[in-house]
């Protein structure tokens, strides 16, 4: 599974940070939402509508979110 993924139609980057099925979700503001496992384990980043740029600032695990949209290659702004 590709560690970063975005749905143009939706507008929506999704950073996959480990692997595990969401148990529940954290609004971080209107344009970030982060998934955890059963056990606390953050999973992913969604970012809503990146194409406008993926905010990094207060986010868990930014550097390492960083590097994996500019190792996707995806022309995302971002935001620290």
């Amino acid at each position: 599974m590709q560690p970063v993924t975005y749905d143009a139609d939706a507008d929506v980057l999704y950073v996959r940070l480990n692997d595990g099925q969401s148990a529940r979700q954290s609004r971080l503001g209107d344009l970030r939402i982060i998934d955890f496992d059963a056990d606390g384990t953050i999973l992913g980043i969604e970012f809503v509508d990146a194409s406008g740029g993926a905010d990094l600032r207060d986010l868990p695990f930014a550097q390492r979110v960083e590097q994996l949209i500019h190792d996707s290659g995806l022309p995302i702004r971002l935001y620290a």
